[in-house]
């Protein structure tokens, strides 16, 4: 072959060469796409379109142009939500369910449609709150006709953006279409903000070969925080970009809005639950409704019809409220079945209540469903209910494990879900609280990553909405740089449980952390699996802070993975804090107090014969004679006017009876006349602060007159106050002392934090739990306090004395054991 012919043999194979390669997107010659769009797009393609042009534009250098109809000068078009130009290559949304996509690919085009649907809110609806107080709750009043609290319109300005002119109701599916194009480019939205996104450097895009349909196996996939009007656009985007969505009309505790507003409790307050003092509940922010009352069932089934006929709502809550009462009238009283588990003791009560509601309902409505939580006291599904109407769906309160690896906990969680599954015909649903999501001061990092595939695998196909609550940070994650990995392995997950997690993770790993990656892992995977030891096992604790600053030493001080450790390490302040507790690290010589068991036999006989009145004179107490004793508060001498005390144990709760000597025919001074009075303090009073082995610490003040403060301390000052001991409180005073009785529930389950003190039941050791066999709590930590505040000499005592150079009762290194043995 001659010169000639190698030259035009080369030519005709150059061309060749490119008459077979894919059409290219974008290269360094510039953009040779464009987008098109529909005249008139959903919100979700205006979106998906914007997003498209600025990601490329981010990883490219390149822009491409939006047109609504092909100009004839790109050579390959880009299709963005339905539109009649798609449709001409034979692409559209039919088939697809809510979120849904496809990508299909031909010879110069390139369609990215879902299935989208516009949100159009009804009136009246507030655009901010000042709107709907000035303007839009009038109208409210005058539809609704009787006191009651809107649900959503007050509102629903919150699920709306603004800048990104996207609700969170509206159905996204060209969106997610272009998400996923965007994932198969290399990016990635770790986390909200610059420092969250993987973003690969593409000289060219080509054209890809594709046909593919995209469908999230769990339909509705909501996500407390980042909230779509968070102040940050970042935060905005990243809840879009990792496909979180909702469902309109399902709200958490429905019956809240029949029975919060002011007048309501003034007009009605035989709706409200009876408490064991025999008066109705119409004081406290949660107050419960009486399920017997036939004047509240008629007000929640006239509410249930107003959402259904004016707001057009496919579902409403008539769940009870939060921090659940059960009513203790004649009639609810004796519907409890207290010889379940407690987590079923008001089953029955409540899902009667919802099934009445349900049936009563399906006579006007048969279309529509009303929405009950198994949660709390009526988490278990009823016996009393053989079948659920077809009008009631479910929802189970961590209805997955969150950050237990253990086989029984994941089998135990499985085998609630089939139990409800046999009462209904429906998919459940189920929420999950992962704390703090109330700003809760909880202190160890939360990587539950295998934990949550593990679960989402178990509930795939059975389970239709996930409710995902995070913690609060002014409408976005907290602590994000830790925060971020759960709900981004739940947002790939809720599209394909089958997918590798380990692969996930290993990507994530390495792009996230680069040079820390290896280490990073070792962290993250030994707080997954140690995290219920964290904070109390000195050993496990300090590795897992070894590890971390293993890593940090290995990202490049000036390096975006250094300043996405430095997030993680803003987190760690409070678990290197709380090292500093461990009981291995408190001072020689500090108290111990044992508590009587009385679920034990040998105190059948008067473990019943209980009556919180106060008096702490019933067999209950004075059966068992140990005791414990408050010292001068500084140098542990006797007090002058001694306080003794005693601690019992039974079916859940703490029980503590205290006297406190006084002067004969002297009355004690009483600061405070009802519940959260802070001038309970300037009287004579009792203090516990109580340090369980999940949660550091509680601190609950009484005065001579029963009243009672409950708070938080673990969490920040301005939250203390949110937190309910839901304690069962009762004062006597004699001739010359006043004494207290007081019950505490206990509940080992933080599914709800704000109500009950958190903890499992307390031991003394890890032989003792083994012995037990009822779990694995370590010994909790208190102090009691007893200060003659308004008294002439304002005597404190304490029983676990502080020292002479203490200067505030706030010590939980000075607490004493407690423990039941």
């Amino acid at each position: 072959m001659n010169a000639f012919s190698l030259r035009l043999f080369g030519f005709l194979t150059i061309l060749a060469g490119a008459v077979h390669a894919a059409p290219v997107i974008v290269d360094e010659g510039g953009a040779h796409a464009e987008i098109v769009v529909a005249e008139k797009p959903t919100r979700s393609a205006k979106l998906a379109a914007r997003e498209l042009q600025a990601v490329v534009g981010k990883i490219t250098g390149q822009k491409l142009p939006i047109v609504t109809a092909p100009t004839g000068g790109a050579v390959v078009k880009i299709y963005v939500g339905e539109s009649e130009h798609a449709q001409r290559v034979g692409v559209t949304s039919e088939g697809l369910e809510r979120d849904a996509f496809r990508l299909v690919s031909g010879a110069d085009w390139l369609a990215l449609v879902g299935n989208d649907w516009d949100f159009t809110p009804i009136e009246p609806w507030g655009r901010s709150n000042s709107d709907w107080v000035k303007i839009k709750e009038a109208e409210w009043r005058k539809l609704a006709g009787h006191p009651w609290v809107n649900p959503t319109s007050a509102s629903l300005y919150k699920d709306y953006s603004k800048p990104l002119d996207i609700w969170k109701h509206d159905h996204r599916g060209s969106l997610n279409a272009v998400y996923a194009f965007l994932r198969d480019l290399g990016v990635r939205w770790y986390m909200p903000g610059p420092l969250g996104e993987i973003l690969p450097d593409l000289k060219r895009i080509e054209l890809p070969a594709v046909n593919r349909t995209a469908r999230p196996e769990f339909e509705v996939r909501t996500l407390s925080r980042p909230m779509l009007n968070a102040p940050s656009i970042d935060d905005a985007l990243w809840y879009l970009r990792i496909g979180a969505n909702d469902q309109y009309g399902v709200l958490h505790h429905g019956q809240r809005y029949v029975t919060e507003h002011p007048e309501q409790r003034a007009r009605h307050p035989e709706y409200y639950a009876m408490l064991p003092n025999g008066k109705r509940d119409t004081e406290s922010e949660t107050a419960n409704a009486c399920l017997s009352s036939p004047g509240f069932f008629q007000e929640m089934v006239a509410y249930c019809r107003l959402m259904f006929d004016h707001y057009d709502m496919p579902i409403v809550s008539v769940m009870p409220h939060d921090g659940f009462t059960h009513c203790q009238c004649q009639d609810c009283k004796g519907q409890a079945t207290l010889d379940r588990d407690p987590s079923g003791h008001s089953s029955d009560y409540v899902w009667g209540f919802v099934v009445r509601v349900a049936n009563e309902l399906a006579k006007t409505h048969p279309d529509r469903k009303v929405f009950c939580g198994a949660y709390s006291s009526y988490r278990m599904p009823p016996l009393s209910i053989d079948k659920l109407p077809d009008n009631v769906w479910v929802q189970i309160t961590n209805g997955r494990p969150i950050r237990e690896m253990d086989d029984k906990t994941h089998e135990d969680t499985a085998a609630l879900r089939r139990e409800w599954q046999a009462k209904t015909n429906h998919p459940l649903s189920v929420t999950l609280n992962y704390t703090p999501f109330t700003d809760r001061g909880e202190f160890r990092p939360q990587y539950w990553p295998h934990i949550i595939a593990r679960g989402l695998r178990d509930c795939a196909g059975t389970v239709w909405r996930e409710d995902v609550w995070l913690s609060n940070g002014k409408g976005g994650l907290h602590f994000p740089g830790m925060s971020h990995l759960n709900p981004y392995v739940m947002s790939r997950l809720w599209w394909d449980t089958k997918q590798d997690v380990d692969a996930l993770l290993d990507e994530y790993y390495a792009l996230f952390y680069g040079p820390a990656a290896a280490d990073m892992q070792a962290f993250i995977e030994h707080c997954e699996k140690n995290y219920s030891k964290l904070g109390s096992d000195g050993d496990l604790t300090r590795e897992a802070l070894a590890l971390f600053d293993k890593a940090k030493a290995a990202a490049p001080s000036e390096s975006v993975f250094a300043q996405r450790m430095a997030l993680v390490d803003e987190f760690l302040v409070t678990l290197r804090n709380r090292a500093a507790q461990i009981r291995a690290d408190r001072p020689e010589g500090l108290p111990g107090f044992r508590v009587i068991d009385m679920g034990k036999d040998k105190w059948r006989d008067v473990r019943d014969t209980l009556v919180i009145d106060g008096r702490i004179d019933e067999p209950f107490w004075t059966a068992y004679s140990l005791r414990g004793v408050l010292k001068d508060v500084r140098t542990g001498a006797k007090p002058r006017l001694p306080t003794e005390f005693r601690v019992r144990w039974w079916n859940g709760a703490l029980y503590l009876a205290i006297r406190c000597q006084g002067q004969p025919g002297v009355a004690p001074i009483i600061g405070g006349s009802q519940d959260g009075d802070p001038a309970i303090w300037n009287g004579e009073h009792l203090e516990l602060l109580i340090e369980t082995d999940k949660h550091s610490y509680y601190q609950i003040v009484i005065n001579p007159a029963g009243h009672l403060i409950s708070m938080d301390r673990g969490t920040d000052k301005a939250h203390w106050s949110k937190w309910s001991a839901k304690a069962e409180v009762a004062a006597h005073r004699g001739d010359d002392f006043w004494s207290v009785e007081m019950k505490l529930p206990v509940t080992a389950s933080d599914e709800d934090p704000l109500h009950q003190i958190i903890g499992s039941m307390p031991f003394k050791s890890r032989a003792d739990v083994l012995e037990s066999g009822k779990g694995t709590s370590l010994p909790w930590y208190f102090n009691l306090f007893r200060k003659r505040a308004g008294s002439e000499d304002e005597e404190t005592s304490a029983f676990s004395p502080l020292g002479p150079d203490a200067k505030t009762f706030h010590d939980p290194l000075k607490f004493g054991e407690i423990y039941v043995q």
